[in-house]
């Protein structure tokens, strides 16, 4: 088979795979005549049956009998030579389920011998259910826990219920006839824009900016409904809830879960998974393990209030000595352990080790004390490496360091990965840039 040949046939495979994708995730009717000759897997689905020879041969047959009004509406789809969007369809499929579509029909070919017509859309039933249970006089819009607001097609509210008012303190009177965009934005989207994404989809999801009548502002999480009638949109519907409170609940949780609530520290297992992340990252880094002097004697004699605003505060000097990247962990108690990723060489080990000692030079004003506290630092040097080292063995590496440090006495103890007899101690300053 020559090139060409091959080239043909890969184009025909493709067609033919994108054809079956196309057949099997879309809803689509294939009419001539008022026959149906194609229909998609899914709306096959969706009505009920189990293949595509249960479905009734002739297209008005899936038109519910109670319904005499889809009739005329499909009648209409092929009444004329223009294209049909939004068509908001009942079918009526196996043991008489009914589903509603949102159709495009699309008129292929007319002869002597009928139309040819395309019908593709979208299963709407769900969101049809959910605006016959919001109608205006319905109790669910009238006690529903959502503010609810119903405007018409270019946005200008006509219906808002009790919830409404009580979440923005509006009066009725001030809000019917208003544009709804006066009262709910999207940070960074012009009304127009906002709008122009309702109307192309079938339902729109998106955290809204509501305004209250004392011009405070809350977060909203709005669900945005088009509603059609046989073709023409009529009114959109606005569902929303106060998320405001939820995303504060939330950012509490998450701080929780990653900080350390006295220190604001990483928490262990947080620390644990950055060093892994790090550990894997080919780079140089180095861990430090450092250990408040003599602690227990702060909590002894001045009570354990003393010591953790000592923590607290010893650990705000920390994060400000050090950079940004640098990951610090609070281990436990006194114990903390700093993760310095990107750095050049070994000797960057003595400046990170310096800036911590730094942390702890001046004395600290607690409950009108001062009270001076120092920090054994011992620390070890990971070179960039294939093989990615283990973050326990780093840290078992650098907290034995940090005694050697502590026996030193204001000596830094490092030493590099891998190789023990690298360990050296240095001087550390407690001045100086």
């Amino acid at each position: 088979m020559s090139g060409k040949s091959n080239h043909l046939q890969f184009k025909s495979n493709l067609l033919e795979q994108q054809t079956a994708f196309f057949k099997q995730e879309t809803c689509y009717l294939l009419i001539w005549d008022n026959k149906i000759v194609d229909i998609s897997d899914k709306l096959v689905a969706l009505l009920g049956y189990s293949d595509k020879s249960q479905v009734p041969e002739l297209f008005p047959e899936l038109i519910p009998a109670d319904n005499p009004r889809e009739f005329l509406v499909y009648f209409k789809l092929f009444s004329g030579h223009d294209h049909r969007e939004n068509y908001d369809m009942k079918l009526v499929g196996n043991n008489k389920k009914v589903i509603t579509l949102r159709f495009s029909a699309r008129q292929l070919a007319e002869s002597e011998e009928g139309s040819i017509a395309m019908l593709i859309g979208d299963d709407v039933t769900y969101q049809q259910k959910k605006l016959d249970d919001l109608s205006e006089d319905s109790s669910l819009f009238e006690f529903n826990p959502y503010s609810i607001a119903i405007t018409d097609p270019k946005g200008k509210v006509s219906k808002i219920n009790p919830k409404f008012i009580k979440k923005t303190h509006f009066e009725e009177s001030e809000v019917i006839g208003k544009s709804i965009f006066e009262f709910k934005k999207i940070p960074g989207s012009t009304d127009q824009e906002v709008l122009a994404r309702i109307i192309c989809q079938k339902d729109y999801r998106a955290e809204f900016m509501t305004k209250t009548k004392n011009c405070y502002q809350y977060e909203e999480d709005v669900h945005v409904i088009p509603v059609y009638s046989y073709g023409e949109l009529v009114n959109i519907l606005f569902i929303g809830e106060d998320i405001s409170q939820k995303k504060h609940i939330m950012h509490t949780l998450e701080q929780k879960a990653y900080y350390d609530e006295l220190t604001g520290l990483y928490r262990k297992e947080v620390g644990m998974s950055l060093l892994y992340e790090v550990c894997e990252s080919d780079q140089n880094f180095g861990v430090f393990f450092l250990d408040y002097s003599r602690f227990k004697m702060f909590n002894d004699n001045y009570g354990h209030d003393v010591g953790d605003e000592i923590l607290s505060c010893g650990s705000t000097r920390l994060r400000n000595g050090l950079r940004k990247q640098d990951i610090i962990i609070r281990w436990g108690g006194d114990e903390f352990i700093v993760v310095a990723p990107n750095l050049n060489a070994r000797s960057d080990m003595d400046v990170v080790a310096n800036k911590i000692q730094r942390a702890f030079a001046e004395s600290m004003e607690v409950q009108g004390r001062h009270f001076q506290v120092n920090a054994d630092v011992g620390g070890v040097f990971c070179p960039a490496s294939n093989i990615p080292p283990s973050a326990r063995e780093l840290i078992k590496v650098a907290d034995s360091n940090m005694y050697l440090s502590k026996q030193s006495k204001l000596e830094f103890c490092v030493s590099e990965y891998g190789n023990s007899d690298s360990r050296t101690l240095t001087k550390l300053q407690l001045s100086g840039s």
